[in-house]
């Protein structure tokens, strides 16, 4: 572990202890106790394998006319995630892997492109040491310092976009990025290859997307997997086809997981809540399936906001989502 600290170390803030209260019960061990009781010998019994970045971040939602808050997120996220248990009822994801949480970007006094530009190299170091990194933000600007890493590290990528809306958006004044902007930035990178076919917006939603954005989609090549020809074909063959399009032919994929998805009935705290989305058991589901698949490397769960949630449920609903990626990562090893 000591290389992921040196990585981070001037760039990244550490874990905040305070956000997890031991019980100090060895036959009722929760993550929090991996990642805050043990010793280092102890907290991963594996070699590690998936790092926890948090980038609490949101003035890219700021820019593109959102409402903020979804910097509180990795907070409020992981003082749930600290309390689940790491056996899912069949599997102990610690028996397989290592788990470390590498602590919490910097932000503050900094603006939106030189926090990106810190993320964008944490995130390299991470990929080039062999980690499988899980980012939470934090708007979904966080998502193109992700995509560039990744996409500066590996010869080609695929990136699938779990999304209401498809994030393609002009940057304001032709030079600033934000929440709506990221993957267009990542696409239009010169240093980043990534062939339009291997582009995959997965569940935009009707009246949600303009159409010029959409027509951006479609004449670099990429594919938009409507809601409804998702809720027409099944969420899970969708899914499947989603993950195929975006690792065919690349040597790695991204996955962005943007809460804002999610029926509003079970994730209320999000930056721009939905009527109508996934379901909880849906977003599980391609969770554990994002951890399975061998090609994908890195994942980022974003635009929770916890201004707006009630009694925790959306970032309950998150905790778990990680929780499920790591079942299926474990998988892997």
């Amino acid at each position: 572990m000591n290389n992921i600290r040196e990585i981070v170390s001037n760039y990244v803030l550490p874990n905040n202890p305070t956000l997890y209260r031991s019980k100090n019960d060895i036959s009722d061990p929760r993550i929090g106790d991996y990642l805050f009781t043990h010793n280092d010998s102890e907290t991963c019994i594996k070699e590690v394998n998936a790092v926890l970045l948090s980038v609490p971040q949101d003035l890219g939602v700021a820019r593109n006319g959102g409402r903020t808050g979804a910097a509180l997120a990795p907070e409020a996220i992981k003082k749930v995630l600290y309390k689940l248990t790491p056996y899912s009822g069949t599997v102990n994801f610690f028996e397989k892997i290592g788990f470390y949480d590498a602590g919490t970007i910097q932000t503050d006094n900094l603006t939106l492109e030189e926090s990106q530009a810190i993320q964008e190299n944490v995130v390299s170091g991470l990929l080039n040491e062999g980690y499988y990194p899980i980012i939470i933000g934090g708007g979904h600007e966080i998502g193109y310092p992700n995509g560039a890493a990744l996409g500066c590290s590996f010869e080609s990528i695929g990136i699938l976009n779990f999304d209401a809306h498809t994030d393609v958006r002009p940057l304001i004044d032709n030079r600033l990025g934000h929440s709506g902007s990221p993957f267009r930035q990542i696409i239009e990178r010169k240093d980043v290859n990534i062939e339009g076919s291997a582009f995959v917006e997965f569940g935009i939603q009707p009246f949600a997307a303009a159409e010029s954005h959409c027509d951006y989609v479609k004449r670099i090549g990429g594919r938009i997997m409507n809601y409804t020809d998702i809720r027409r074909e099944g969420f899970e063959i969708s899914f499947d086809n989603a993950l195929y399009r975006t690792s065919e032919n690349t040597d790695t994929t991204y996955i962005s997981f943007d809460i804002d998805a999610i029926c509003s009935a079970f994730a209320p705290g999000v930056s721009a809540p939905a009527t109508i989305g996934f379901t909880a058991d849906e977003f599980l589901l391609a969770t554990e399936k994002a951890g399975t698949h061998e090609k994908v490397r890195l994942v980022d769960f974003v635009e929770m906001n916890p201004l707006y949630d009630i009694d925790n449920r959306t970032a309950k609903l998150v905790a778990l989502g990680i929780t499920s990626y790591l079942v299926g990562l474990s998988k892997r090893f």
